[in-house]
């Protein structure tokens, strides 16, 4: 059974960036973050939520030694979003990104990544956070290789990996399961995301991992360290975050807007372990208090760049 790297898997998730979906472990927790505790002699009234979303289109391009040989738009499509409910103890807020490769826009090429986060409590200290991400299982590391994948006949199913993880304070615990599944499925299919989460019933090799340097306070994960970042507009920012029992350094860079009047930012994520980079670049509106990025490029493979472009609201 192949298997997907950590490496590979942040920056493939990263590479495909919110629908809310609980997990399980999480609908509880969430449902109970909602609603705020009454205010004594009045009825209590619940902060509405607020959400802010973004559809986007995935364009590719081919590179040969870093020169473009090929373009194409429309090759697949995604979904990004930030959910607030509750204030302050009770806040709750879901983050969630998903994108994937149309089969026929993309020469038959499936690749989907879906990710979502939950992280409970008040600002940039909160008391819980889980996530739980899916993705095709891409073993392809050069262009040759990625045309061996297109010519091949489809079998019917495609391999997945799934990975599950829970933080609280001074602590993480995660899993990372694998399984096989129809190739059919695109990034919004809720079947397939279902039965990931229903293969960690099994049993799976949990790992947890105590964090001394911040026994107080909860491992950040990574698109709530992204969100905490981005929320800043600061001219270079950093911070650290845990993903699947692994500690990474996630560093920002804004340039001055352009002709299209969109902040730039340049991104770095760093392995703290091994030392391994992944760079991207997000465009966010100039002026606007909205994180969720107009468009997103990232380069998962040497010779393949994607940049998800949003759609009209």
């Amino acid at each position: 059974m192949r298997k997907c790297s950590r490496r590979g898997f942040v920056g493939c998730l990263l590479a495909l960036l919110f629908r809310p979906l609980n997990s399980k472990g999480q609908s509880t927790a969430a449902a109970s973050a909602t609603s705020p505790p009454p205010t004594p002699g009045a009825r209590a009234v619940a902060a509405p939520p607020r959400s802010a979303s973004r559809t986007y289109r995935a364009d590719a391009v081919i590179l040969f030694l870093g020169i473009s040989i090929y373009r194409r738009a429309g090759v697949g499509g995604g979904r990004a979003s930030l959910e607030e409910t509750g204030e302050g103890a009770s806040l709750c807020r879901t983050l969630f990104f998903a994108g994937g490769s149309d089969p026929k826009q993309a020469h038959g090429l499936r690749r989907l990544g879906w990710i979502q986060e939950v992280v409970l409590g008040p600002g940039s200290a909160p008391s819980q956070a889980t996530y739980f991400g899916v993705l095709t299982s891409s073993p392809e590391e050069s262009l040759e290789h990625a045309r061996k994948s297109v010519a091949a006949a489809p079998s019917g199913t495609s391999m997945f990996s799934a990975v599950n993880g829970r933080h609280t304070a001074g602590h993480s615990r995660s899993a990372v399961s694998h399984f096989d599944y129809t190739d059919s499925a695109i990034w919004s299919d809720r079947g397939l995301i279902e039965h990931a989460q229903s293969t960690f019933d099994a049993n799976v090799d949990w790992r947890e991992t105590n964090w001394p340097s911040s026994l107080n306070l909860t491992p950040p994960t990574f698109l709530f360290q992204l969100a905490t970042l981005l929320k800043q507009r600061a001219r270079r920012a950093e911070g650290r975050y845990v993903y699947n029992e692994q500690e990474y350094l996630l560093e920002l860079e804004s340039t001055q807007p352009g002709r299209d009047r969109l902040l730039q930012v340049r991104g770095m994520i760093r392995n703290l372990h091994t030392e391994q980079e992944v760079p991207f670049r997000l465009w966010l509106e100039n002026g606007v208090d909205s994180i969720v990025p107009v468009r997103i490029e990232f380069q998962p493979r040497s010779f393949l760049r994607l940049t998800f472009e949003a759609l009209p609201a």
